[in-house]
């Protein structure tokens, strides 16, 4: 009876050092995708559209502090465009490295806004004029 009694207790032991360390293999295998210390920054959805940018909408590349970003968007705002912005500053590490490199395939310089128009125009910087040709003119056609 104490030999039964000390082999379940066995078990019992040997199994909840096994869940413990799968929880443990399990919670460093998730922080090793997460940047800078497990920390996720900025919308994980924007980030793979920023690396995939198919969008019916307007994508902008932007950064928060950006002055003419901050005009391109009240631009955009005032007049009803319906836009996607992914801010480049609430990424950190590898993936803001990525969506760096990515905005350059775009816009060499890699200036701010970058937007991708659908259709495959490409507008930097805060320019009225070429944003109303492409975005309320030309309502979908590659300009």
């Amino acid at each position: 009876m104490n030999s039964t009694v000390a082999l379940l207790a066995a078990i019992v032991v040997l199994a909840i050092i096994a869940v413990l360390f799968l929880r443990k293999k399990n919670a460093s295998e998730s922080d090793a995708d997460k940047p800078e210390g497990g920390k996720v920054q900025g919308d994980q959805a924007l980030y793979a559209l920023g690396m995939n940018p198919v969008s019916e909408k307007p994508i902008m590349y932007a950064l928060t502090t950006c002055q003419h970003c901050k005009n391109t968007r009240k631009f955009l705002d005032a007049n009803n465009v319906d836009y996607i912005v992914i801010y480049l500053d609430e990424y950190s590490g590898s993936q803001r490295s990525d969506l760096m490199e990515k905005v350059r395939t775009y816009n060499p310089r890699g200036t701010f806004p970058t937007i991708l128009v659908p259709g495959g125009k490409v507008i930097v910087g805060f320019r009225k004029q070429l944003m109303q040709e492409a975005l309320l003119h030309d309502a979908g056609t590659t300009a």
